[in-house]
């Protein structure tokens, strides 16, 4: 099982709000492909699948969560 955190994409970033959802809850990921989109009022950013199984999120799209926050899991 692999923890999908929110990164920190630079020094003053705290939070960052969560914008799209690229593999629904309950399909399959292959590791490098985009999980996930995150906005801060600086940059926009997808983030890629750390790891390749079934993943099951903890979060919602339009959801603003803080860095180190737990937004899915795949095992």
């Amino acid at each position: 099982m692999t923890e999908v955190r929110i990164p920190k994409p630079g020094d003053a970033i705290t939070e960052a709000e969560l914008t799209a959802i690229h593999v629904a809850d309950g399909e399959t990921v292959e590791e490098g492909d985009p999980l996930y989109t995150l906005a801060t009022d600086k940059v926009e950013m997808d983030i890629e699948a750390p790891a390749s199984g079934v993943v099951a999120w903890k979060v919602a799209v339009g959801g603003t969560y803080g860095v180190g926050e737990l937004v899915a899991v795949i095992s």
